[in-house]
């Protein structure tokens, strides 16, 4: 696949959403790995953020919470190109941004009463697709209309989902709903792209277990294990302390080798 010109309309971007209905699981932390490890590889690459939390992506890529983002993105009920750009703001190690505050949570209630509620971020992003190769989307850790959103503008979803029984109850409702929001919402399914087994600790005797039985659920939705697990890692806080990503932070980690692993199946998936 190969790096597609800036502003080149005759191509769109690939729309990856991360979600788990569990919260923890390092959703951001996948979402970033994968944003860093696309724009390092040449691709240009847009994250749209829509987890209201303080410790949010948006946080992590060092992006300015005070300057127009994804609340002002989901207000314009016309949007255009002009006005989506007055949202985009550029990052150091991730490409650009549409970034999340705090008073995303708010919208939440205004964007139930519009027409076609669902499909409010797909149209809001339509006018920029062709800027860019992928749009990474991170979305809140619950099924609320931010996350349909997410998962009804996809074109792929990749579930990162823990070892835990927790992780994997919400990786099976994420699954299921990906299911239902293609056939009732758009008419077309999002690909399920796979998932990505996080904070992974092998020396745990239940881990293991888990980790099969999240392959069996995920092999029922005809959806791959990108990669062997993401091992557990301090590294991975400490980069997004330092708003650096793990790659360019602790490039030798084995965080950061697992997840240019997953990058790399996610990517042979789709050529």
């Amino acid at each position: 696949m190969t790096r597609q010109k800036q502003g080149d309309e005759a191509t769109r971007a690939r729309v990856i959403t991360f979600a788990n209905q569990k919260g923890g699981v390092a959703k951001s932390t996948t979402a970033e790995a994968f944003a860093a490890s696309l724009t390092a590889r040449g691709y240009a690459v847009l994250m749209v953020d829509m987890d209201a939390q303080p410790g949010n992506l948006s946080a992590h890529v060092g992006a300015d919470k005070g300057l127009p983002g994804t609340l002002e993105l989901l207000e314009h009920r016309r949007p255009t190109r002009d006005k989506v750009l007055h949202c985009i703001q550029p990052t150091r190690s991730f490409g650009d941004v549409i970034c999340a505050n705090e008073k995303l949570d708010d919208e939440d209630k205004a964007l139930s009463s519009r027409v076609g509620r669902e499909l409010i971020l797909s149209r809001a992003l339509e006018p920029v697709l062709g800027d860019y190769d992928f749009v990474v989307v991170d979305t809140p850790p619950a099924l609320q209309l931010r996350t349909l959103n997410g998962i009804a503008a996809a074109d792929d979803v990749i579930v990162p989902c823990m070892a835990d029984p927790s992780s994997v109850a919400g990786m099976e409702a994420v699954l299921e709903c990906t299911a239902e929001v293609g056939e009732f919402v758009r008419g077309t399914q999002p690909r399920i792209a796979g998932v990505i087994v996080t904070r992974y600790d092998a020396r745990n005797s239940l881990e293991p277990e888990l980790f099969d039985r999240i392959a069996e659920i995920a092999e029922e939705y005809d959806a791959p294990l990108l990669g062997q697990g993401v091992r557990n890692t301090v590294n991975a806080r400490k980069a997004q302390y330092s708003g650096e990503a793990l790659r360019g932070f602790a490039p030798k980690s084995t965080a950061a080798l697992d997840y240019e692993e997953a990058v790399s199946a996610y990517l042979d998936g789709i050529e």
